[in-house]
């Protein structure tokens, strides 16, 4: 995306190329052509490097749920190519700890990743940052379970996501996905942090939601995400 300040408290945006995806009430922009496989810090810097946000797992999944409708077409190829073969990255963090996990939303890259700050947020009503408490169901699980696991509903940021994840889900051709974690750990700060990813193609091609991820990790992708709000599109 290119942006540019012109007088009067204007801006002129161009997207070179982008999909339009609906998520939450907004309409998403995400980047194409989409970055990667490459490691994490490379992935999630060229898109800062584009004045971008990075997208949350939430957002991700909408990206997937659209190109699921849409199979034929050459950007969902795309997409659904790249499920099957790689994965995503997200910025939905995850800071593993004694007795929860918290998950949060780094859109920027510039949240910090230590309990204390992060839990202070999480007190003062941030809604990007989310305490799960051990222990929720982990690995391949029925669909009714997925849904009403609490690591899952953090992961997506509310409930109102659900319909997604089902369809997500569905869309893949399985009767129940695999949810993969990082086991508890006392670790410090850092050791505990990892990053989640979306792919289909570890058990056998259903949904996994990995949040086991590290930095050095090779091989996931991402797009940038541009917000066109409704005002903004008035």
């Amino acid at each position: 995306m290119q942006t540019k300040n012109i007088t009067g408290n204007g801006k002129i945006v161009v997207v070179k190329n982008g999909i339009y995806v609906s998520h939450k009430g907004e309409e998403l922009t995400f980047g194409f052509p989409i970055i990667g496989p490459d490691y994490f810090s490379n992935v999630m810097g060229k898109i800062d490097g584009e004045k971008l946000s990075r997208p949350t797992t939430a957002q991700t999944l909408c990206l997937v749920d659209l190109a699921l409708k849409n199979p034929d077409e050459k950007h969902c190829k795309d997409i659904l190519s790249k499920l099957r073969n790689d994965w995503f990255w997200t910025s939905t963090e995850n800071l593993w700890g004694e007795d929860d996990v918290i998950v949060y939303d780094n859109v920027d890259g510039k949240m910090p990743s230590r309990r204390k700050d992060l839990i202070k947020r999480y007190k003062d009503g941030d809604k990007a940052v989310r305490i799960v408490p051990y222990w929720f169901k982990t690995e391949i699980q029925s669909m009714k379970d997925l849904l009403k696991n609490p690591y899952v509903i953090a992961q997506v940021g509310d409930k109102n996501m659900l319909d997604v994840v089902r369809r997500v889900a569905e869309g893949l051709g399985k009767k129940d996905s695999s949810l993969c974690t990082l086991n508890p750990t006392q670790d410090d700060d850092v050791k505990g942090k990892r990053y989640t990813t979306l792919n289909s193609y570890l058990d056998g091609g259903r949904l996994v939601l990995d949040s086991d991820c590290g930095h050095l990790d090779m091989g996931g992708c991402a797009s940038g995400v541009y917000i066109l709000t409704t005002a903004q599109n008035k």
